[in-house]
């Protein structure tokens, strides 16, 4: 009589436990299922959104700018580091 009172306690046990484990997975696989579908919500609600088109335009923006800038700067130091082309021949304007 004991071996069949262990036998039933050990079934029981296994039934309890699969059913927890199943309602645990259950559980994580909706929680998973809305993360999922929240996050491709955000990246349709960021991709529809203007800031990115903004930050795009913005970064171009500073880019041109950041060149127009070195241009200058480069034109500056030849003006200013050129010598003028007399310099080089003061005989060659002179009249013989």
């Amino acid at each position: 009589m004991r071996q069949r009172m262990n036998n039933k306690r050990t079934t029981s046990r296994r039934e309890i436990l699969s059913h927890d484990a199943d309602g645990l997975k259950n559980f994580w696989e909706k929680k998973i299922e809305k993360q999922t579908v929240a996050y491709k919500y955000e990246d349709a609600r960021r991709s529809n959104s203007a800031l990115s088109k903004l930050r795009e335009e913005w970064r171009q923006r500073l880019e041109h700018r950041i060149n127009m800038l070195q241009s200058l700067q480069e034109e500056q130091r030849r003006q200013l580091y050129a010598t003028p082309k007399e310099s080089f021949h003061p005989k060659a304007n002179t009249a013989a």
